[in-house]
């Protein structure tokens, strides 16, 4: 009995030795192929150095300036030709306001690099900004279309032959937006 159970037993294992290596290099059906897909959406992000900038005291009858900011466009595009910076006030008759009545957006002047200061008056650019309130303050090639631009952005108060606003603190929000044409 013992005698049958051990050829038994060595049978088994023969057999199973002959299983196993019947098994080796065989192939799965396939290949099986799998499809990878990846996309890097487009980005158009603007920043600035600060998020205020203040005048101690508008002066009566000339320009005062705002200490200048830094405004950053950092792109990664699938096109496009430009970035625009446009600014705009969202009312125009008082871009700033304070105890004293509104400073109107005409009043406010910008610039970036060394570009003549405009008014705040024109119309919406690329469908940024308000009538009467918008200025197109920079544009630059969007080549390499993976990249970044820095300016200085100098804003200032026009009061050339006027008088200036009542006394008392005046605050505003200039809204900035970089826009991929």
């Amino acid at each position: 009995m013992r005698r049958t159970r051990s050829l038994l037993a060595l049978a088994a294992l023969a057999l199973a030795a002959n299983t196993a290596s019947a098994q080796v290099g065989t192939l799965s059906n396939g290949p099986v192929t799998v499809v990878l897909n990846a996309t890097q959406s487009s980005t158009l992000a603007l920043s600035t150095s600060a998020g205020s900038t203040t005048i101690a005291s508008i002066n009566a009858g000339t320009t005062t300036d705002f200490p200048s900011l830094n405004v950053t466009a950092a792109w990664n595009l699938t096109s496009g030709a430009n970035i625009v910076l446009v600014g705009w006030f969202a009312t125009p008759a008082s871009a700033l306001t304070g105890p004293g009545g509104n400073i109107a957006s005409a009043r406010v002047l910008g610039r970036t690099g060394a570009a003549a200061y405009a008014p705040f008056t024109g119309n919406a650019v690329a469908g940024q900004g308000v009538a009467g309130g918008t200025a197109q303050l920079w544009s630059v090639a969007a080549t390499p279309l993976n990249s970044t631009a820095t300016t200085n952005l100098d804003l200032r108060l026009d009061y050339t032959a006027q008088v200036p606003p009542n006394a008392g603190a005046y605050t505003g929000t200039l809204n900035l937006r970089a826009v991929v044409q």
